[in-house]
C-alpha cells in the first residue's frame, strides 16, 4: 500500500529555503552616540506615576478586570499609538537616523496630548524604542543612519489621560533601486507577525493563558531556522504600564500566573520576539538594550487586546494591518 506524506505548507516551503548569509551590520551599543538634546514635555500634559516613584504605592490599580470607563480609556490610548507609528513609519528608508525617527515619534505625542511612555522610564533616555538587526529588546535611537535591509523594530508606548497604549511593528529598510530586497529578513519578519496573530487568535474567554505560549511554539517549530526569544514576554497593561499576568510566549507548566484563565475585561500585550538563530540574548553593557548572543537578527509585532464575551478586541489594530503588503518602501516627501 503506499503511503502518502501530508506536509505543512509552510515546512514545505522551509525544506528549500537556504540558509540565512550574514550580509547586515552587527550593532554594537554605543558605536553612534544619542544626540545629547532632551526630550521636552509641556508641563500641561499629564506624567506616568512611575517618574514620581509612586509604583509601590496606594495608587495603583490592582484592577485585573477592566471596567467599561477603564477599557474606553485604554482603547483611546491605543488609538494615539496606532497612530502614532502607522505616522512615523512613512518616514522609515534609507539613511534615517533612529534619533531622527525617536523625535518623530516624540513630537507626534506632544501633538496628541500624549506623553511617551518610555521616556524616563527605567532610565531610559529616549521617546520610542527602535531595535536594529541583532538588537532584540529596548533598543535606543541614536544617530547610526538606517541601511539596505536593516531590520527595524519600533515600539511605540504612550500615556494619555491616566492610561497606557502600547504597540510595536517590525520593517524592513529597502531600496528597491540599488539593492534586492533580503529573503530571509522578509522570511524573519512575516513569520514574526504570523506568529503574534496565531496566539491572538486563541484568546477568548475561557481560556487558559498558557494557550499563547503553546500556539507560538507550535507555529515557530514550522518554520526552519527560527527561535522564540523565550526572555521577551508580555504583559496586562492599563493604569500602568507593566502589569499582571506576565504573558509568556512559551509554555511552561510551572509557570502560576499561565495557569489563569482569560475573563472578559482583561487587558494585555502579545508580542513575541523571533529570531533566526538559538533565541539566546544578553543584556548590553549599558544594561539597558538586550541583544542576541549569536549576533543574529530579530523580529517583533506587538497588539494590546481586550478580551471580550465571545473573543477579542485588538486595540492597535491598524491600517497596517489591513495592507497587503507592508514591507512595501513608501514614498517619503522630506
Amino acid at each position: 500500500m503506499n503511503k502518502k506524506f501530508i506536509f505543512s505548507p509552510i515546512i514545505t516551503r522551509s525544506l528549500f529555503r537556504k540558509s540565512p548569509r550574514k550580509t547586515f551590520d552587527i550593532i554594537t551599543t554605543g558605536a553612534y552616540k544619542t544626540n545629547n538634546l532632551p526630550r521636552v514635555v509641556p508641563k500641561e500634559i499629564p506624567r506616568p506615576n512611575n517618574l514620581y516613584n509612586l509604583v509601590g504605592g496606594s495608587y495603583q490599580s490592582s484592577t485585573i478586570i477592566k471596567n467599561q470607563w477603564q477599557l474606553e480609556g485604554i482603547r483611546t490610548a491605543c488609538r494615539r499609538a496606532r497612530t502614532i507609528i502607522d505616522t512615523v513609519s512613512e518616514s522609515i528608508q534609507v539613511g534615517i537616523t533612529t534619533d531622527a525617527i525617536d523625535k518623530l515619534v516624540h513630537d507626534l505625542c506632544i501633538s496628541l496630548g500624549c506623553y511617551p511612555a518610555p521616556l524616563h522610564y527605567e532610565e531610559f533616555p529616549r521617546s520610542c524604542c527602535t531595535s536594529v538587526n541583532n538588537i532584540a529588546l529596548h533598543g535606543i535611537p541614536d544617530g547610526r543612519p538606517l541601511k539596505v535591509n536593516d531590520i527595524l523594530k519600533l515600539d511605540v508606548s504612550v500615556y494619555y489621560n491616566g492610561f497606557f497604549g502600547d504597540v510595536s511593528e517590525t520593517y524592513l529598510v529597502t531600496d528597491k533601486e540599488k539593492a534586492p530586497m533580503d529573503n530571509d529578513a522578509l522570511y524573519l519578519i512575516k513569520h514574526a507577525r504570523r506568529c503574534r496573530d496565531r496566539a491572538i487568535a486563541a484568546c477568548r474567554p475561557g481560556i487558559e493563558f498558557s494557550t499563547i505560549g503553546r500556539v507560538c511554539e507550535e507555529y515557530i517549530k514550522q518554520c526552519t531556522g527560527l527561535k522564540l526569544v523565550k526572555s521577551a514576554c508580555g504583559h496586562g497593561l492599563g493604569e500602568q504600564l507593566h502589569e499582571p499576568p506576565q504573558v509568556l510566549h512559551y509554555y511552561d507548566p510551572n509557570e502560576k500566573q499561565m495557569q489563569w484563565i482569560m475573563q472578559e475585561g482583561m487587558v494585555f500585550a502579545v508580542e513575541p520576539v523571533i529570531t533566526e538563530g538559538n533565541g539566546r540574548v544578553k543584556m548590553c553593557d549599558d544594561d539597558i538594550q538586550v541583544c542576541t548572543v549569536d549576533n543574529s537578527r530579530c523580529a517583533q509585532f506587538e497588539h494590546t487586546i481586550a478580551i471580550t464575551a465571545t473573543g477579542h478586541e485588538i486595540l492597535t489594530e491598524g491600517k497596517t494591518d489591513m495592507r497587503p503588503n507592508v514591507l512595501e518602501r513608501k514614498a517619503v516627501f522630506v
